[in-house]
Order: C-alpha cells, then sequence, then structure tokens
C-alpha cells in the first residue's frame, strides 16, 4: 500500500514539472450550474521558448497574486526571475556567437615610484620655434617666440659642426705676429736677358743679369691706430754691361694716430734709391752728347697731417716735405755732368674737403700749394729752377656697381719759376682709375695720371706727361696667375717743341707651389721715341725668379 502511494505521487509531480501553472477560468453559462471555477491545464511550451514570457498574474486572486506572509518576513521580496538570462556579448544587445577575439600583448612597464616627500612636475613641452619642431613654411605664433612658458624645453640635437670658411687668398703668405704687428718678409732671386741695359739708341750691348732682392711687409692689429709698410730693396748686376748695375730700393710707411673717433693723426714717409734713365730729353746734353751711364737718385719724404671728421663731412690739413738729390752723369764724349746741381727740397701743404653723400659716393675738394728750393742758384746751364706752384683739383670716389669702383679728379696746376727766362707751367689735370671685376677671377683696372716733372732741358721749365694704364689680372688656377699690362705715356716740354712718346707691354706669370715658394716669370717689351735725335730705344726684358716668403 505504501508502494503504490509513492509511485503516485512521483508521477503528479512529474506532471507538475511538465505542464504549466493552472489557469483560473471562469466557468461558462452552460456550466454554471458546477460547484465554483473550473481548472485548465495551459499547453506545453517548445523548449527555444521557455523563460521568454512571465506567467499571467491577472487571471490569479488576490491570495495568490500577493499572499499575506504576515510579521514573518519584514523584507520585501525581489520579483521572481523566470528563464534563463541572455548571454553577455561585447556588443550589448548583438549576440556573438563567433570565436573568442584574442588581447594584444602589452610591454611590461616599470611602475612608477613616487619618492615621499616630493610631486612629479607635469611633463615638458618643446615650443613652437624650437630645433626639429618648426615645419618649413609655417610660422609659429608670436606668443611662443618670446616668453616661453616654464614647462618649455628644447628638444635635444646634436650640433651641426660648422662648415669652414673659404680662404680667398689660399697662396698668399701667413706672416710672422711681432707684438701686435704681423711681418711679411721675402727673399727673391732672378735671372733674365736684357736687349739694351742702358736704354741706348746706338752702341747697344745685351746683357744677362741677375738680381737678389729682400723686403717686408707689416700690418698691425690693433682695435685703435694704424700702421702699414712695405719695404724692399735689391741690386741688378749684368754680366756684359757693368755701367747699367744699379741699385732698386724703396720703401713707404704709413701710420695712423686715432686721438678722437673725429680726429686722426695721418704721418707718411717714404723713400727710394734708383737710377735716372739715360738717352731721354731730361738729361740731354746739345751737340748730340748724351748721358751713357746711370746716374742715382735718391728721394726722402715726410707727411704729417690730421682729420676733422663732423659727422659725414670731412676736413683734412697736412704738410709734406721731399728731399731730392742726384749723382754725377757719364756722357757719350767721357765728360761729367753734374747733376748734384738739380738738388733740391720741395715743400707743400695741402687742404682737403670731402663729404660722404653715400658710403660709395664721397666727392672732394683738394688744393695744394708748393715750393720747391734748389740748393744751387744755377743748374748746369745757368737756369735758376726755384719755383712756386698751386694745384686744385676736384673729384669723387665712386662706386657705380660691387663690380665696378673707382676715383676720378678734374682740375688745374700752375707754376711760376724764379728764372724770367723759364715759362710759366700752367695745364689742366685729371687723375682717374676704375676697377671692374667681372668675375671672382679676373680684375681690369684703368688709370690716367696727370704728372708735372722737373727737367734739366735748357730753356724748359717742365714736363707735362699723362700716362695711360690698362691691366688685366686674371687667376687661370688657384694658384696660377696671368696678367698683362700695357701702358702709354706722352711727354710735352714747356718751353721747347719736344715730344716724347712711351710704349710698354708687361706680360707676368706666377705659380704658387706652396704659401711660401713663388715661381715668377715675366717678358716686357719697351719702346720709346722722341723729336730729339739719338733718344729712340726699343729693349725688350726677360726674366724668371724664384720667391720665398712667411
Amino acid at each position: 500500500m505504501a508502494a503504490i502511494f509513492a509511485a503516485a505521487t512521483g508521477a503528479c509531480a512529474f506532471a507538475q514539472q511538465m505542464t504549466t501553472p493552472a489557469q483560473v477560468a471562469p466557468a461558462p453559462d452552460d456550466a454554471s450550474s458546477g460547484d465554483g471555477p473550473v481548472l485548465q491545464a495551459a499547453p506545453l511550451l517548445s523548449p527555444e521558448l521557455r523563460g521568454t514570457e512571465p506567467p499571467p498574474l491577472n487571471d490569479l486572486s488576490a491570495e495568490q497574486a500577493a499572499p499575506d506572509l504576515g510579521d514573518t518576513n519584514p523584507v520585501a521580496a525581489q520579483p521572481p526571475q523566470y528563464g534563463l538570462p541572455p548571454p553577455v556579448s561585447s556588443t550589448g544587445h548583438v549576440i556573438n556567437y563567433g570565436r573568442r577575439k584574442l588581447k594584444k600583448s602589452q610591454l611590461y612597464q616599470l611602475p612608477q615610484i613616487k619618492r615621499p616627500g616630493q610631486t612629479l612636475l607635469p611633463a615638458l613641452a618643446p615650443y613652437a620655434t624650437a630645433p626639429g619642431m618648426r615645419k618649413r613654411g609655417n610660422n609659429p605664433p608670436a606668443a611662443n617666440l618670446t616668453d616661453p612658458g616654464p614647462t618649455v624645453a628644447v628638444i635635444p640635437t646634436l650640433p651641426r659642426p660648422l662648415r669652414p670658411k673659404p680662404d680667398s687668398a689660399p697662396f698668399d703668405p701667413i706672416g710672422v705676429d711681432v707684438g701686435g704687428l704681423r711681418l711679411f718678409p721675402y727673399v727673391e732671386t732672378d735671372t733674365g736677358y736684357d736687349t739694351n741695359p742702358n736704354l741706348l739708341s746706338v752702341d747697344v750691348v745685351p746683357s744677362a743679369y741677375i738680381y737678389g732682392g729682400a723686403g717686408m711687409k707689416v700690418q698691425s692689429d690693433w682695435s685703435q691706430h694704424s700702421l702699414t709698410a712695405d719695404l724692399r730693396g735689391g741690386y741688378y748686376d749684368y754680366f756684359s754691361v757693368p755701367t747699367a748695375n744699379r741699385p732698386n730700393v724703396s720703401g713707404t710707411i704709413t701710420g695712423r694716430v686715432d686721438v678722437t673717433r673725429q680726429t686722426q693723426i695721418n704721418s707718411q714717409t717714404t723713400f727710394s734709391l734708383s737710377t735716372e734713365q739715360p738717352g731721354s730729353p731730361i738729361l740731354a746734353i746739345p751737340n748730340a752728347v748724351f748721358v751713357t751711364n746711370r746716374p742715382l737718385y735718391a728721394t726722402v719724404g715726410q707727411m704729417l697731417g690730421v682729420t676733422e671728421k663732423f659727422n659725414r663731412l670731412s676736413v683734412s690739413l697736412s704738410g709734406a716735405f721731399t728731399r731730392y738729390a742726384f749723382g754725377d752723369a757719364t756722357q757719350s764724349d767721357g765728360t761729367i755732368l753734374e747733376l748734384s746741381l738739380e738738388d733740391n727740397n720741395v715743400y707743400a701743404i695741402a687742404g682737403r674737403l670731402s663729404y660722404e653723400v653715400t658710403p660709395t659716393l664721397i666727392p672732394y675738394l683738394q688744393v695744394t700749394g708748393n715750393h720747391t728750393q734748389y740748393d744751387s742758384a744755377a743748374d748746369v746751364y745757368g737756369f735758376d729752377r726755384t719755383s712756386n706752384g698751386i694745384q686744385a683739383k676736384a673729384g669723387t670716389t665712386y662706386q657705380v656697381t660691387p663690380l665696378i669702383t673707382g676715383d676720378i679728379a678734374v682740375g688745374y696746376e700752375n707754376g711760376v719759376y724764379v728764372d724770367y727766362r723759364l715759362p710759366v707751367v700752367s695745364t689742366p689735370t685729371v687723375d682717374a682709375s676704375l676697377i671692374y671685376t667681372p668675375t671672382p677671377l679676373t680684375t681690369v683696372t684703368f688709370a690716367v695720371a696727370t704728372d708735372v716733372a722737373q727737367t734739366t732741358l735748357a730753356d724748359a721749365s717742365a714736363a707735362i706727361a699723362h700716362t695711360f694704364t690698362l691691366k688685366v689680372s686674371h687667376e687661370l688656377l688657384r694658384n696660377v696667375t696671368l696678367s698683362a699690362t700695357g701702358t702709354y705715356q706722352i711727354n710735352n716740354y714747356v718751353g721747347q717743341p719736344v715730344t716724347e712718346n712711351y710704349y710698354s707691354g708687361l706680360f707676368e706669370a706666377d705659380y704658387h707651389m706652396t704659401r711660401s715658394i713663388l715661381i715668377t716669370g715675366s717678358y716686357q717689351y719697351q719702346r720709346f721715341i722722341s723729336s730729339e735725335a739719338l733718344t729712340n730705344y726699343t729693349d725688350q726684358v726677360f726674366l724668371a725668379g724664384l720667391k720665398f716668403q712667411l
């Protein structure tokens, strides 16, 4: 009996699990005769729809919908959950049944350890104009250019090595420093051949020769004041014509003392030792007698002046003294010509006024007065050549373009002699120079000069010389320089109908083996034509030399 009761109880429990809860339905009109509401079984639900809808509660009684729990459960019960929860997905409302997406591996980073008592500063940010940050063509805001914040830093970059500047004169001497001066000494020796050493029209004897010389240039390296010098000396020795042997010494020393920024004291010392040119009417003697040797002459000069600047206006005043001394000459008839009677002193004072219109255009006005005093009251022909003269000229320094620079001046010169037999010298003067640099390797120089030279020609007071020079220099290589110079000079004598024309062509080549060793070579052609007899000559000179410089 107990076994039958247990089996019945299990069957009822299984039937309750497979069916929905009973629904209470009102009795139909035709069934009102029954004993109350009739319970109807709900149909079975498919497994796919299980738990998708909660059971209806509208048809349940009040006691079944909200049973009275009394005081046994003081906390309100949670609403019941029916069925299975939806699967969790990364997309929320979309169910993902695919493969699991693998996560990317992350590198291990050391944890930041905060030191006790210290607060970490915010990270530094580079400013807009820091190296590596500024992009080409973009202008950063002005605020970042002047006052960057305290948290701004520069991106560390390696310094780019500077390119060495090219040397504009890679074969020029370096020099030797002595205190605040830099010295450029040199020694040279030349050998060559001269077709007419004494520049004669008759009895021409060619000769080979050798020349030895030394010199030095000086340049100061001071913040104020200045000192420059160019000193040289040598001797020509002709093997076949000893009478043509001669020295060649010259020097110029220029100094400047800066008293103030507006006041300067200028000084210049010059000296030279050379020979007169034989065969010229300057030394000509009547009756077809002429000088056959090279008489010496020496000059020593000193100039001292002061320059005051008033903004762009400059005023200069200077005085000069020059001493001329001559040696005696040997004439073609064997007699001695006492040229020592021509020794004289020249005193000069000059004033100059210039105004800087622009740095490349500086016009000026210069007036010079001079007095020539001879040691002897009469020369070899009995003339007293003491004179007074004045010269005035106006000009300007200019720069038309960076390739064309120069100086041009025009003026007038007048000289009056103590001896009334000597005519007054009065002539216009033109002095100009033009430097044209078409390329960095080529330089063209053109110069015009007017000079009034003293003479010993009888009844002639002076010789007015106009000289035209054209020089072209080209650097074929950095260590090879070629140059050609052409010169034309015309001399007109005041008081005598004598005219001289001089032509010269010079070709030079310099080869720098190193900064200290220079090989030179040159060829010179000279032609002198005069209206006086026995004065014309032609000369050709060939030269090759070696120069050592520091």
